[in-house]
C-alpha cells in the first residue's frame, strides 16, 4: 500500500529531514513540501493527500487554524517544537504529535499508524452502506447486518477503532472511526460537539457550561466545537 504525503513547515532545515525520513520508508510517496499553509493550500485543491506531516507554528496560518479549513478525515500528523498544542491536536483528531528533535524511530511508528488506519478505513467500507437521499444506513455489528434509521439515533460516541451508535436503551458497536461515520450523517440533524460524540441536534435537552444532556446522559462538548453549537441554538432561541 502507497501513502501519498506532504510535508508542510517553514524551516528548511526540517524539510529536509523530514524528507530524508520519508525517503527511507518504500510505502511513502512524497508529492510535495510547503514552506506554510497557503502552499499547502494550493497543492491540497489539485490532488489528494492521504497524510500531512504538518508543523504548528508557521507565519500567516499556523498549523492548527489550517487544520480546521481541511476536509473531514484528512490524516494529519503535527511536527513542532511546542508541546502546549498537544491537548488541541488530539480535539482536532490528529494522528500524532511529534516533538522536535524528532527521532526517525518516533517518525516511523507514525507512519505505522497512518498504515493501520487507512488499512482499516478501507475494511469500514464493507461494513456501511448507504444511498443517497436515504433515511438510513446498514452497519456490520455482532455479526449481523443492522438497518439503522437516522431518526433513531440518539448520539454516537467513539470507542477506539469501533464507535457505540446509541439508540434509547440499544446500542451498536460497528467497526467505524468517529470521522468516516460523521461524513455519513446528515449534517442538518447531526453535529460533533467533541471529538468523541456526535450527537442529533433534536435530541439535546438541555445546554450548561460544557455540557449537554440527552436524557440523563451528560455529553462533553469541547471549545472546538461549542461555537458552532452555539451558533446553531441561537438559530433557534426565541427567548
Amino acid at each position: 500500500m502507497k501513502i501519498t504525503c506532504m510535508i508542510v513547515d517553514d524551516e528548511v532545515l526540517a524539510r529536509k529531514l523530514l524528507t530524508d525520513y520519508v525517503s527511507k520508508i518504500p510505502m511513502l510517496d512524497l508529492v510535495a513540501t510547503c514552506a506554510n499553509a497557503i502552499e499547502a493550500s494550493a497543492v491540497l485543491k489539485s490532488r489528494k493527500v492521504d497524510l500531512l506531516f504538518l508543523d504548528i507554528q508557521m507565519p500567516d496560518i499556523n498549523g492548527i487554524s489550517f487544520v480546521q479549513t481541511l476536509a473531514k478525515g484528512q490524516l494529519t500528523v503535527f511536527t513542532t517544537a511546542y508541546t502546549e498544542y498537544a491537548v488541541k491536536s488530539y480535539d482536532l483528531n490528529a494522528l500524532d504529535y511529534l516533538v522536535k528533535p524528532i527521532a526517525f524511530e518516533r517518525f516511523f511508528q507514525a507512519v505505522g499508524k497512518a498504515m493501520d488506519h487507512l488499512g482499516a478505513r478501507n475494511d469500514m467500507q464493507e461494513n456501511v452502506a448507504t444511498d443517497n437521499g436515504l433515511d438510513h444506513i446498514f452497519v456490520k455489528s455482532d455479526a449481523k447486518i443492522h438497518k439503522v434509521a437516522f431518526s433513531d439515533i440518539d448520539y454516537v460516541e467513539a470507542y477506539g477503532e469501533y464507535v457505540i451508535i446509541h439508540r434509547g436503551a440499544d446500542r451498536l458497536m460497528p467497526l467505524l472511526q468517529l470521522g468516516k461515520i460523521e461524513e455519513i450523517l446528515p449534517a442538518p440533524r447531526f453535529m460533533r460537539v467533541h471529538r468523541s460524540f456526535i450527537v442529533q441536534f433534536s435530541r439535546i435537552e438541555a445546554i450548561q457550561g460544557n455540557s449537554i444532556w440527552i436524557g440523563k446522559k451528560e455529553i462533553p462538548v469541547s471549545k472546538t466545537y461549542r461555537d458552532a453549537l452555539m451558533e446553531r441554538v441561537q438559530q433557534r432561541n426565541v427567548s
